[in-house]
């Protein structure tokens, strides 16, 4: 527990790549260890007179001295580069999955709740939305998260006892939009719906990247599964709450209760193998923010491509956007469009460095056909989509594996073979 306050209070002057280097080290101690320790305890003893100090551990579904850690590394790493105040500390929560992220927030919110979410984004959003939550008085509004003002007018229409959640991803999955966050929160605010929360998945854009509490949202949340844990093995997920937003101060402590109460927490092990993680983040994504700058311009310039998704290519729509709001690169993620679906499973057929997965965010490479994969009736992917998550390959050998992939997918599909 100390060792996490220590963190936690931090000083405020290191720098973004300097705190995930140090994620989980104990540096104002003497002779500390430089690799945090896994706690598998779940129960700890209790005192001969019955009363549990503050600062004592009781069952590892309320606390687990491995998973908090985590989750003060992660509310620091949002929260970088402005001050907290003492009055309303950091909420971050680690759940055992994206997905269970995803949940707690909604359980977080009083019914009836809408949801308002983008045309594009992971389908296992609206999946547990509708196909779950529907029953517990949860309703979802498709809108254009492009238009403020459209969102801005969906929020007016809304009932005046709904709780409504704005909810953002940024880069959307699998398309890779970009939208603004500050303009967003700003619009939304001006709205007469005092029970209003914004939410940003920033899976695709990890604290070294995109920090959406410091541009006004709420809540920033992460499968941790991805770029946090960094390495394929781990299932995480994490969510935090603005300390400078009334409704992130509201809903910090409501998620927490859901977290302890409901008990769908992040085990000890994945805790610290996202705690691993951590520390080679933003090497990690630098170096696959670049590799897919030059996959997205090789893929962009071929012939037999029909489109490239990345924020990255002054061609995107949402460039100008992408600069000012990813500070340090456009991410490991990119879309690329081949001109139909047999086109689009005979590349991906014909890799043999980039593998075939779902998933993204580990060192390695890997594509998928993503239409094939989503919920019939809610397909938001167009047929020849492909999602491709770069790795730490060499940049020449991805090209390379493309270029002869993309040139026997042709041949296949046009009967040259």
């Amino acid at each position: 527990m100390e060792l996490a306050k220590q963190r936690a209070a931090g000083s405020g002057s290191e720098h973004m790549d300097t705190l995930v280097a140090h994620s989980g080290v104990e540096s104002h101690v003497e002779n500390a260890p430089m690799a945090a320790p896994i706690h598998m305890a779940t129960t700890y003893t209790r005192p001969a007179d019955g009363e549990y100090l503050a600062d004592d551990y009781i069952y590892s579904r309320n606390d687990n001295p491995t998973r908090l850690l985590l989750e003060n590394e992660v509310g620091l790493l949002e929260c970088r580069g402005k001050t907290v105040g003492t009055e309303s500390p950091i909420v971050s929560c680690a759940f055992s999955s994206g997905m269970m992220a995803v949940s707690s927030i909604l359980l977080a919110h009083s019914a009836p709740t809408r949801v308002l979410m983008p045309h594009d984004l992971y389908h296992g959003v609206p999946t547990v939305c509708l196909d779950v939550f529907t029953r517990f008085g949860v309703t979802t509004q498709r809108v254009d998260m492009m238009d403020p003002a459209a969102v801005c007018d969906a929020i007016d229409r809304a009932p005046g006892n709904e709780d409504v959640i704005v909810w953002i991803e940024s880069p959307s999955n699998p398309q890779c939009q970009v939208i603004d966050i500050h303009e967003m929160c700003r619009a939304v605010r001006q709205t007469r719906n005092a029970k209003l929360t914004v939410v940003v998945d920033s899976t695709m854009a990890p604290p070294t990247i995109t920090q959406p509490l410091l541009l006004g949202a709420d809540i920033s949340m992460h499968s941790g599964t991805k770029y946090l844990g960094g390495h394929s093995d781990a299932l995480l997920g994490i969510a935090t709450a603005s300390p400078w937003t009334s409704r992130g101060a509201e809903i910090g402590p409501r998620l927490k209760q859901v977290q302890i109460a409901v008990g769908g927490v992040a085990s000890a092990m994945d805790s610290w193998l996202t705690l691993r993680g951590l520390r080679t983040l933003a090497v990690r994504v630098s170096r696959q923010s670049k590799t897919a700058l030059h996959l997205a311009t090789f893929l962009e310039e071929h012939p037999l491509v029909e489109e490239v998704h990345y924020p990255g290519l002054v061609s995107h729509p949402n460039h100008d956007v992408a600069k000012i709001q990813m500070k340090t690169g456009a991410g490991g993620v990119l879309s690329l469009e081949m001109p139909d679906e047999n086109r689009a499973m005979a590349l991906a057929g014909a890799l043999l460095t980039i593998k075939r997965a779902t998933s993204l965010g580990g060192t390695e490479s890997v594509i998928e056909h993503r239409a094939s994969i989503e919920p019939e009736g809610r397909k938001v992917s167009p047929p020849g989509l492909l999602r491709l998550s770069v790795g730490l390959e060499d940049a020449d050998d991805l090209v390379a594996d493309l270029d002869r992939a993309l040139l026997i997918s042709e041949a296949v599909c046009s009967g040259n073979a």
